[in-house]
C-alpha cells in the first residue's frame, strides 16, 4: 500500500467552494529517475473544503496499491 508520506499534497480551489488536491511522488534523488517521467495526479471529485480535499488525497494514495 502506498504511503501518504511519500507524496507531496497541494490543494487548490477550482471555483469558490470547490477544492481538489494534487498528489506528486516525493523523489529523493534525480539520478534514480533519469529518463523516467514522474507524474502526479489530482483527486477525481471536488471537495467542499481544503481539509476535505486533503482527506480525499490521502484516501486516493492509500488506494493506489489496493
Amino acid at each position: 500500500m502506498a504511503k501518504p508520506s511519500d507524496y507531496r499534497i497541494i490543494t487548490f480551489q477550482r471555483q469558490p467552494g470547490l477544492w481538489r488536491a494534487n498528489m506528486t511522488p516525493i523523489v529523493l534523488s534525480t539520478a534514480s529517475t533519469r529518463g523516467a517521467a514522474i507524474r502526479g495526479f489530482v483527486t477525481a471529485e471536488d471537495s467542499k473544503s481544503e481539509e476535505d480535499a486533503v482527506i480525499a488525497a490521502n484516501r486516493a494514495i492509500r488506494e493506489l496499491d489496493a
